[in-house]
């Protein structure tokens, strides 16, 4: 199986986002807070993509 283009890239861009958003809410200051919410809405949605690109149908899935 061959990874589809972006999924690889959006994975682990979400896992860094996660963990800078640990980071923040540990240090726990009012704009360190801030900013750890900003980062863990950009893994959500990183992470969110990788799984729409994993299920969405190849390009040779699409060839009779």
């Amino acid at each position: 199986m061959t990874n589809k283009p972006g999924v690889v890239k959006h994975s682990i861009f979400g896992v860094l986002a996660l963990a800078v958003a640990a980071l923040d809410f540990t240090i726990g200051t009012k704009h360190v807070i801030t900013a750890g919410i900003i980062a863990l809405t950009a893994s959500v949605y990183s992470f969110t993509k990788a799984a729409r690109l994993r299920k969405a149908p190849s390009d040779r899935e699409n060839r009779p």
